[in-house]
């Protein structure tokens, strides 16, 4: 393993991710698999089924990063976190070993172009994906990184509803893509 790549001693069993502006690193045992970014279009090529496991990890992911950000810090929640990792950890690497060229999104988007960005590509793949149910986690983590970003920015946040299906997951995503596109151009409300 590179030097510059902190050690985990303390988590022996969670690969680092390394997650950088245009690409992921997972670390599996002895071997790196590089994830690229994704971005509108490619996830408009995804095949139904693809987007619909592309989702389904999204989601997980988003799950796991959620609960990352939630207070107190008892041995249930760690162990729920450390649960939720390793969920998601094992589907990434099964995600990224069956095409290991097919980019995945943005996993951090940290300010408002690149949630925009990451919003955008999301709607993509939720519109191609079959089958799937609501993905509460997804839509948990923009408006979470929306609320960061509206506080560090010291400006409203988001429009919200509370959607219990794909359509209305999708219209949140909407909300906080426009959002976004006015906090950049600089009329947020």
């Amino acid at each position: 393993m590179p030097r510059f790549w902190p050690s985990q001693r303390h988590l022996p069993d969670f690969p680092f991710l390394a997650i950088g502006w245009r690409s992921l690193s997972i670390a599996t045992g002895e071997s790196w698999t590089i994830v690229t970014q994704m971005n509108e279009s490619a996830a408009e090529r995804l095949s139904p089924s693809r987007a619909t496991e592309l989702t389904q990890l999204l989601d997980l992911q988003s799950r796991w990063e959620n609960l990352r950000t939630e207070g107190t810090r008892t041995t249930a929640q760690l162990q729920s976190l450390q649960t939720a990792f390793e969920t998601y950890r094992v589907r990434m690497v099964a995600y990224s070993a069956r095409d290991q060229s097919e980019p995945i999104p943005e996993l951090s988007p940290s300010g408002p172009s690149r949630l925009g960005k990451w919003c955008r590509t999301v709607r993509t793949v939720l519109k191609r994906a079959e089958g799937t149910g609501y993905p509460s986690h997804i839509v948990a983590k923009a408006h979470r990184v929306a609320d960061r970003i509206a506080e560090e920015m010291k400006t409203d946040v988001s429009a919200r509803e509370s959607p219990t299906d794909l359509a209305g997951a999708i219209r949140q995503l909407d909300s906080v893509i426009t959002w976004c596109e006015r906090l950049a151009a600089g009329i947020a409300r």
